[in-house]
This record gives C-alpha cells, sequence and structure tokens, in this order.
C-alpha cells in the first residue's frame, strides 16, 4: 500500500463534460480519479501537455492541409459532380 501523502484538486468543468468524460473512462474501466492521475503522470513523463494544444481547430488543419495539396497539384479532377461522387463511393 503506498504511503504518498494525497492531496485534493478542486476543477470547474461543466456538468456536460463531466459526464461525458466520466461515461468514456467508464468504459474503458477507469473512475474520473484514476484518469485524471493518468493524464498528471504522463505530463510528468513528458514535461508537457500530453497532446498537441494549437490555436487552430481539426477542420482549419485540414482546410491549410487541402490548400498545401492543391498548391502542389495533388487533386484529383472531375468532369461533374456524378463522377466525383463515383469516384467516392468507389462507383458503388
Amino acid at each position: 500500500m503506498s504511503t504518498k501523502k494525497k492531496a485534493v484538486i478542486t476543477a470547474r468543468v461543466d456538468l456536460d463534460t463531466k459526464e461525458r468524460a466520466r461515461k468514456v473512462f467508464e468504459n474503458a474501466g477507469l473512475d474520473m480519479t484514476t484518469a485524471i492521475n493518468i493524464y498528471l503522470k504522463k505530463a510528468i513523463a513528458i514535461n508537457g501537455v500530453p497532446f498537441a494544444v494549437t490555436a487552430n481547430d481539426s477542420l482549419d488543419e485540414a482546410t491549410l492541409r487541402a490548400h498545401e495539396e492543391i498548391k502542389r497539384g495533388e487533386y484529383d479532377s472531375f468532369d461533374s459532380v456524378d463522377d466525383w461522387f463515383k469516384d467516392l463511393t468507389d462507383g458503388n
């Protein structure tokens, strides 16, 4: 049994966020305390936030990547929306 002293962390989050996170952790077999401890230990291990923190959302990032692909000529061209849709759905 651990003899380390324990501390309490208080954080305010909206109820919906808390409940949705609780369900995710529960599905992974974790309680909220264990999940928070995992996050904190990972942050310590890597000496930073354990995921990318950016000002851009994923849609912005995808748009920027698409623009770069277009600049490099890496895109498909179609004669009609129907042709595009067939390609998108593998002809189905």
